[in-house]
């Protein structure tokens, strides 16, 4: 019995998920630059001018609760944060493209597993290519032969999806 589908599966399983955080930059009247991970931390007047600057944050990263200040207590002014440059921006825009890529790649090697234990489990039901009636199969490879085949349409189209993104960035 083949087990490299096993190992595929379990290597991908122990692949760490990327923490999802978006990243918002704005200004404030008084022209101070401020960051935050969650959109309703921004000013309802300024939400309009907020932009989106990281669109995910490294894996194992956690995103800062947001802080409130208590009544009659000040905080130290913020120092000030230097502008956002071109040069940062197209520095992003390169992270943002490799983690695309490495998402693609991931996603392609977990498809290509799925679909190769779906083809192994299929091989053996056919009678053609198994006239012995040597069709033993595991029940859990049963399984997950009924799960793959119900993910694998929406894997192929997440997997366009971020192909299609991919090649905004060219």
């Amino acid at each position: 019995m083949n087990r490299l589908p096993y190992a595929i599966v379990a290597l991908l399983l122990l692949l760490p998920a990327a923490a999802r955080a978006d990243i918002y930059r704005w200004e404030d009247e008084a022209g101070t630059i401020h960051f935050t991970d969650d959109l309703t931390n921004v000013p309802p007047a300024q939400r309009g001018k907020a932009k989106m600057i990281i669109k995910e944050a490294p894996a194992g990263a956690e995103p800062s609760p947001p802080s409130s200040p208590e009544p009659g207590i000040s905080s130290p002014p913020a120092p000030s944060v230097p502008a956002y440059s071109p040069e940062d921006e197209a520095r992003d825009a390169a992270r943002e493209r490799e983690a695309l890529v490495s998402r693609v790649e991931q996603l392609k090697a977990k498809i290509a597993a799925k679909e190769n234990l779906v083809k192994t489990v299929e091989d053996r039901q056919n009678l053609a290519l198994n006239p012995l009636r040597a069709r033993v199969l595991d029940p859990g490879d049963l399984e997950l032969y009924k799960k793959y085949q119900a993910e694998l349409p929406e894997d192929r189209e997440r997997l366009q999806e971020l192909e299609s993104r991919l090649q905004g960035f060219k």
